[in-house]
């Protein structure tokens, strides 16, 4: 049983020294003091970084005309695409630019606006195992996302995708850090309330709908079995942005081998320890379809026998009053399997995909 406040032992604390009377009168609220004021710290003005001479480079760490410090930019005609970060300007009006390694440059403005471009960011890195080396393009996530929600006829989502993928150093830094834990997917998605309000036309587009030229055992059937679907469809979204778009990471292999067989209250504990979001029902249903078509089956979330081999899933951040949503492919109906169960039970087979929600800048 869960202890009340009152319930608790009390902490072992220290012995303090008994006060004296004056000491005591010192700390009487009567007693008269000086007023204080207390003021933050100005923020520094000036910044420092080093050319690749060893020589000391002063800087205004702030905006110039719409580009702000940290923005990546690249080279015109520069083939290798060795990104510079924009830091801001000296006191004279040039340019300070940044290598990755952090060697400074000075460039006249003029030169800037004709020389560099803002970076379209192809991310690259090594999973911590230095098996495999993931590439992101930021900008093919976006295009491929556009063609998606073209395709299938949820123009909708488009009104909240932004030009551009952009992403403060702590979204980039959650980016690569994903990418060495093996997420080597993404997918740029619209806000949870613009999802959440296309659930319908997610099921009858993406689930139900029939692939041309797909052979007839990966083929969608007519019907699409749904538990309890007003339920399940109206499942809280958990750990999200409710109003702008948000780029999500997962990992296009088999579900990790330590989620299989486990309870959502025991996933939850493992995703919070290893920082990884579950999937929702609606990004589930985008995904699915998404993967069925690279890959013309449904290798990516198909239920099987054989639990080792069974990509049957929680959507973690899917919760019912009762319980938590879970759906997979069904290859003896041929059809998407979406229900839900309660928290505490599992079952072989039943696994959990991983994600990862990165912001971005909009």
């Amino acid at each position: 049983m869960k202890k009340t406040p009152e319930q608790f032992e009390p902490m072992e604390q220290n012995e303090s020294p008994i006060l004296t009377p004056s000491e005591i009168g010192a700390l009487s609220p009567r007693v008269p003091r000086k007023a204080e004021i207390f003021r933050e710290a100005p923020k520094p003005l000036e910044a420092r970084t080093h050319d690749e001479d060893g020589n000391e480079i002063v800087y205004l760490p702030e905006p110039v005309g719409e580009v702000t410090p940290d923005t990546q930019f690249i080279k015109n005609g520069d083939r290798t695409k060795q990104p510079w970060v924009f830091k801001g300007r000296t006191k004279d009006g040039k340019i300070v630019l940044e290598t990755e390694d952090g060697k400074g440059v000075t460039i006249v403005e003029r030169d800037f606006e004709r020389r560099y471009e803002r970076s379209k960011r192809v991310y690259v890195e090594k999973t911590k195992d230095g098996k495999r080396e993931i590439r992101i393009d930021t900008e093919a996530v976006l295009n491929e996302s556009v063609g998606f929600y073209n395709t299938h006829e949820l123009k909708d989502f488009l009104k909240e995708l932004p030009k551009d993928v952009r992403l403060s150093p702590q979204s980039e830094t959650k980016l690569r850090e994903a990418m060495r834990e093996g997420f080597d997917s993404a997918m740029l998605l619209p806000s949870t309330d613009l999802q959440k309000g296309n659930v319908n036309k997610l099921l009858t587009g993406l689930a139900d709908k029939q692939l041309p030229g797909l052979q007839d055992a990966e083929q969608y059937s007519q019907a699409h079995y749904m538990y309890e679907p007003d339920v399940t469809k109206n499942a809280t979204t958990k750990d999200r942005p409710t109003r702008k778009a948000y780029l999500l990471l997962y990992q296009s292999g088999p579900l990790p081998e330590e989620t299989m067989g486990k309870k959502p209250e025991d996933l939850d504990k493992l995703f919070a320890q290893k920082k990884w979001n579950g999937l929702t029902l609606e990004e589930y249903l985008m995904l699915q379809r998404k993967e069925l078509e690279a890959r013309k089956n449904h290798s990516f979330d198909a239920y099987d026998d054989d639990a080792k081999k069974s990509k049957w899933t929680w959507l973690l951040d899917s919760r019912v009053p009762q319980g938590v949503v879970h759906a997979s492919w069904s290859p003896g109906s041929r059809r998407v399997v979406v229900r839900w169960s309660e928290s505490g039970g599992s079952r072989a087979g039943l696994g959990a995909r991983p994600a990862v929600v990165v912001e971005i800048e909009v």
